[in-house]
């Protein structure tokens, strides 16, 4: 089964777009960058774009902010990961840098990359190579390998 594409509106109104932008919302939890891509997919105009971000980001509809949260939480609780690949994850799906940083330190503040290093090996056996590969620092995978730690 093909993966359904979204319609073009080819010039249509506002109003016709935004039943489409409302059911991709519904759909899953969505960033400002992606609904924008959305957007541009479905042809709407760069002004008509930029007001539906800020309206549905004023309903509560867009937060990259909780959305990088939650989604760093999920990421975290399923495959345990060092701070330079998440960052790099968050991203490549369209967080901008600051909100990126902010959430890394908040997550962080919360678990320690030593901790999900440790979490890590205790799921599957694993060398410092293989930490370095899931974004884990050099502090942290001498840290968990050292002899007293």
């Amino acid at each position: 089964m093909s993966p359904r594409r979204p319609r073009r509106s080819n010039g249509r109104s506002g109003d016709a777009v935004e039943p489409s932008v409302l059911r991709y919302l519904a759909r899953r939890d969505r960033t400002e960058a992606q609904v924008k891509a959305y957007l541009e997919r479905l042809g709407a105009a760069p002004a008509r774009t930029r007001t539906l971000i800020a309206r549905y980001r004023s309903l509560g509809y867009l937060n990259d902010q909780a959305y990088a949260a939650r989604w760093v939480r999920r990421r975290l609780e399923r495959r345990p990961m060092g701070r330079a690949r998440l960052e790099a994850e968050l991203i490549g799906q369209g967080i901008d840098p600051a909100t990126t940083a902010r959430t890394l330190d908040l997550v962080y503040g919360e678990i320690s990359e030593r901790d999900l290093a440790r979490i890590f090996l205790a799921r599957k056996p694993a060398s410092a190579g293989m930490l370095r590969r899931h974004g884990f620092s050099e502090e942290t995978i001498e840290a968990v390998f050292s002899p007293g730690d």
